[in-house]
């Protein structure tokens, strides 16, 4: 472990279990070579919460970045290692939400193109992102929370994002990662499936 490393908390909200896909992902993650990681868990049923909590937690312990990495997500052992390397103030990986019609999670700029890997983005999804702890003293609390807009509920993702970008804090996508991140979901499998 590099000792000057920045001290990243970890960010795992989560219910009572996790993938062992997920654990399998972490595992490799903090045991790769220069990372310094602090894991913090925060186990409930309300994501905002979770999210807010894990936040707190990384702020007590006077971490430089907090990277959120849901339970429910398989990533590259160097996924820490990588993000850290753009030097954004938020930065992550998009990936295929789990139901159909499996689209990526996630809005770019209309005029957002790649460039060196990056892509700027209006919203992320907070499942695999990287935030300069810095960024969270310039928004009021909560950080996280859920709108509700006619019969439509606002994730915390998204109204997290829209606060960030309208204190002027840019979201960047690292395109190459966002290949490589899988999203774990449920099939229920039946004699049809097979052959």
């Amino acid at each position: 472990m590099n000792a000057s490393a920045p001290l990243v908390a970890i960010c795992i909200p989560s219910g009572d279990m996790v993938h062992a896909d997920f654990a399998a992902s972490l595992a490799a993650l903090c045991l790769d070579p220069g990372a310094r990681c602090a894991i913090v868990n925060n186990k409930g049923s309300l994501i905002t919460v979770g999210r807010n909590n894990c936040i707190a937690a990384a702020q007590t312990i006077n971490a430089s970045h907090a990277l959120f990495l849901d339970s429910d997500m398989i990533f590259p052992r160097d996924t820490l290692k990588r993000l850290l390397a753009h030097d954004k103030d938020m930065v992550g990986a998009l990936y295929a939400a789990r139901r159909p019609p499996f689209q990526a999670i996630g809005v770019a700029w209309d005029d957002a193109s790649e460039s060196g890997g990056l892509r700027r983005m209006k919203i992320m999804p907070t499942g695999c992102l990287l935030i300069r702890l810095d960024v969270f003293a310039q928004l009021p609390k909560p950080w996280f929370c859920e709108r509700v807009e006619g019969e439509k509920i606002v994730g915390e993702d998204v109204y997290f994002c829209e606060r960030a970008a309208a204190a002027g804090i840019e979201i960047w996508q690292d395109t190459a990662l966002s290949r490589e991140i899988g999203h774990v979901g449920e099939k229920v499998f039946k004699l049809t499936d097979s052959a």
